[in-house]
């Protein structure tokens, strides 16, 4: 079985959620920027795209806000 790379940020955002907590999505911008300043631009694109699944992540199990309107 072969997963896609979509796929495999969705997995290690899920990862990354359950290690690290509320502060997975500020680990992961730490370490895309820690690798984009040693050179490496592909682990920094995909380490900004493993934090926005997260950032979705956590935007889905958010309960709706009630506004009062």
């Amino acid at each position: 079985m072969w997963i896609t790379q979509d796929e495999a940020n969705v997995m290690f955002a899920r990862y990354c959620r359950a290690r690290f907590g509320k502060v997975a999505r500020e680990q992961a911008r730490a370490k895309a920027k820690a690798l984009k300043k040693r050179g490496d631009l592909d682990g920094f694109i995909v380490w900004n795209k493993v934090a926005d699944e997260i950032e979705k992540l956590e935007r889905s199990s958010q309960p709706p806000s009630t506004a009062a309107a």
